[in-house]
């Protein structure tokens, strides 16, 4: 039924009052020694909305009266929200807040009006929505695609249980652990309120909590037994977790999860299955820092990681980092960095976007539904901003179901193999430092390796930079190549 609904704005909150069934499900079917059953319908619950992006096929071509619709709608929501952000950069005395409201109410209707132009194309062009006939994948053929010292992590968290099903190239096993889905998002929530406190340690008890919570209990029963690499699942306010950053003590020493296991999410198993690779033929690296970011370092951060891959290398910086210029070359890149802004729109979604350079035919916001519509066939997208790796909202504003639906899923959507994003605002310096180390070492090493090995050094480095706030946020959704 849910696949049906033309409106993507309906899909999310569709599945809400339904979400609890499945979980229900999957928490019987592993309570009957069921965990295969339970594993196909906790991807059926996660997987469809991904599977949807991914059957979106190409745009429907537009008539002229809907181009000039479009056009208008996009200039509207331009004009107001230029007109927002210059009455909140009025002096606080001077600022009118009755007009900062009206602002705010037309461009939320704006906004409905574009999505709602959205939704009329893809009822009037079904073959926009659904292109491909895809399935949720069975657990064998995740199994298929797991090397023997892998293993793939995926949780539900029902109303009082967090669910684990571990699936290895052998086995699928399932267990559940008695906490409510209150206290999950409660330790989460507090983890991220101290880790980025830099000036002390407060976060490191939570952490060892959840890394107990999250994956001790499927230690003890050995069933990472001779695994090196893990892909993780998470489910809602797992989605936040720095998965890396957490520690459990051995002889006396903290040791950390990246050092036991090379890292990466998924949106969902199925992820592994129908992300596949046309990887571009020629041109190496595409980094682009536009200057409307107001990121200190980003420049340099682009300027260097470019110079790692010249001649093979293309840089756009300050006023020459369009949005246009980026949807033209993007899809002849094996590598894109961008190293800008977030804009995130909650209430909706595929309107969020990444901050570019406009050139007069637009905003320079390349919104989440015109990432869906690019040609990609790079091996990594890099979104070296502030919590890229975040979709609609945060804990209560996801709908349930569908977790997030941000701009890591939308680059995976438009053929990206992997993306390498962040799960809070990120220090411009530290992160120069990271991603330079991480770019050099990625022709010698697997995407998930380079990235962890990055880490690693940063936090043995002793200084600043070794706290979990400065190497820890950024995460790799997608394959670990």
């Amino acid at each position: 039924m849910r696949s049906q609904l033309a409106e993507e704005r309906f899909r999310a909150g569709y599945i809400e009052d339904k979400y609890q069934v499945y979980v229900a499900l999957v928490e019987l079917l592993l309570k009957l020694g069921e965990p295969d059953e339970a594993f196909f319908y906790s991807e059926k619950l996660r997987a469809r909305a991904f599977l949807d992006q991914l059957n979106r096929g190409a745009p429907p071509a537009l008539t002229e009266a809907e181009r000039r619709e479009e056009l208008e709608l996009r200039e509207r929501i331009r004009q107001l929200r230029r007109a927002a952000q210059t009455e909140w950069e009025r002096p606080e005395k001077e600022r009118r807040n009755d007009a900062l409201e009206l602002f705010a109410s037309e461009l939320v209707s704006a906004e409905q009006a574009y999505q709602n132009l959205l939704d009329g194309l893809r009822r009037s062009a079904p073959a926009y929505a659904m292109m491909h006939a895809l399935s949720v994948p069975s657990s064998t053929e995740v199994q298929q695609l797991l090397p023997p010292d892998t293993a793939l992590v995926e949780y539900v968290i029902t109303r009082d249980k967090l669910a684990l099903l571990v699936l290895t190239s052998a086995q699928v096993r399932g267990t559940t652990v008695p906490i409510s889905a209150e206290r999950v998002e409660s330790r989460v929530e507090l983890l991220r309120d101290l880790i980025v406190r830099t000036e002390d340690n407060d976060w490191h008890t939570s952490a060892a909590g959840l890394r107990n919570l999250l994956i001790g209990s499927i230690e003890a029963q050995g069933w990472l037994k001779g695994i090196r690499r893990l892909y993780l699942v998470p489910n809602g306010s797992l989605n936040y977790v720095p998965f890396a950053a957490l520690p459990r003590t051995v002889a006396g020493r903290s040791r950390f999860l990246a050092d036991d296991y090379v890292l990466a999410y998924l949106p969902s198993a199925a992820a592994l299955v129908y992300v596949q690779g046309d990887p571009a033929p020629h041109p190496k690296l595409l980094a682009i820092a536009p200057e409307r970011a107001h990121l200190r370092y980003a420049e340099q951060e682009a300027r260097d990681v470019s110079s790692l891959f010249r001649p093979r290398a293309l840089l756009l910086t300050g006023k020459s980092a369009t949005k246009d210029s980026f949807e033209r070359m993007a899809g002849d890149y094996q590598l894109l960095h961008l190293a800008t802004h977030g804009y995130l729109n909650r209430y909706t979604p595929l309107l969020s976007g990444l901050e570019l350079e406009p050139d007069g035919k637009d905003d320079g916001l390349l919104e989440v539904h015109e990432i869906l519509d690019l040609k990609l066939h790079a091996n990594l997208v890099t979104l070296s901003a502030c919590e890229t790796a975040l979709g609609s909202g945060y804990f209560s504003e996801i709908p349930a179901g569908d977790d997030f639906v941000g701009f890591t899923r939308a680059f995976l959507s438009a053929g990206s193999q992997a993306v390498l994003a962040s799960l809070w605002s990120v220090n411009d310096r530290s992160t120069l430092e990271l991603m330079v180390d991480f770019y050099r070492r990625l022709p010698k090493q697997r995407t998930a390796a380079a990235l962890a090995e990055a880490q690693r050094a940063m936090r043995l480095s002793g200084g600043r930079y070794s706290h979990p706030y400065f190497w820890a946020p950024f995460v790799l959704v997608g394959k670990m190549e």
